[in-house]
Formats: structure tokens, sequence, C-alpha cells
């Protein structure tokens, strides 16, 4: 679905393209990590994919998670350095622009369906 899309492939490029971004490390503070920053974002583009395509079946919907997924151990991967680290403002703004980004893909390919 989304996961073999070019337009996937292009935001992991957009991804590593900015990873300076990820060479600092989040400031000591009781925040979230950028694992749970990024948990939590992806859950609620999960929610709101749902909700906005509420005519998908459940094999559509378990094919979005099973994405989802798949996308955040990609993620995990790549920002494996700073991932049980403190995001700092702009790693949040980055991470926000990106998961944003992935649920336009999937609100693009849904679209198919409707």
């Amino acid at each position: 679905m989304v996961i073999d899309s070019e337009g996937y492939i292009q935001l992991i490029h957009f991804l590593t393209d900015n990873l300076a971004l990820f060479e600092s490390k989040g400031c000591a503070t009781q925040e979230d990590s950028v694992a749970e920053y990024v948990s939590d974002l992806i859950a609620e583009s999960v929610m709101r994919v749902c909700i906005q395509h509420e005519h998908l079946d459940s094999t559509h919907r378990f094919e979005v998670v099973r994405e989802t997924d798949a996308i955040v151990h990609d993620l995990e991967e790549v920002l494996s350095t700073v991932w049980h680290q403190a995001p700092t403002p702009q790693q949040k703004e980055f991470l926000t622009e990106f998961i944003g980004l992935i649920k336009n893909l999937f609100d693009t390919e849904l679209r198919k369906f409707d």
C-alpha cells in the first residue's frame, strides 16, 4: 500500500537528508523520548485515517496498522542513536511534519477505495 510506494521512498530520502537535525541529542528532561513522541504521532494519525476513511473494511484497516508498524520500525532503525533521548524542539517539528506527510500518503492511497 504505502511502504512500497515511490512517495514513501521519497519520504525516507527526506528523512536521511535531514539527519543532521538528529545529531544533537535532546536535553535531559522529563519529556517523552523520540520513540514515545513518534508512537503518539503515529497513533493519532492512524486514528484520523480510520475516522476519515470509515468505509474501509477490516482488511484495509489491518493493512494500515501493519504498515504503520513497519514505518515505526524504519524510523527506529534510522534514528537509533536518539531513539531513547528526549527530542529537541527542532526534532519534534520535523517529526510532526514527517508523520503528517505519511498520513497524507495513506489518505491518497485510501482514496482509491472510495
